[in-house]
């Protein structure tokens, strides 16, 4: 069976893919808006778990001077 693809089915299909294009834009848009949340939160807890193994190391110095000076 050959089927011939005449301008109108082109001209259809092109009006189909621009349909497709309006109805998905707003949800790439809200993806979009997902992912720049999710970076921030990963962003946001790097560095709280820096900010922590800086406080850790600093009470570990802390602790060794009150020890060393105690004795």
């Amino acid at each position: 069976m050959v089927v011939s693809a005449s301008p109108l089915s082109s001209e259809k299909a092109e009006m189909n893919i621009l349909e497709i294009n309006e109805k998905l834009r707003p949800q790439l848009a809200e993806n979009k808006q997902q992912f720049r949340n999710l970076k921030e939160k990963c962003f946001v807890t790097q560095v709280a778990c820096f900010l922590a193994k800086q406080q850790n190391k600093y009470s570990n110095i802390k602790s060794w001077f009150t020890l060393r000076n105690e004795s």
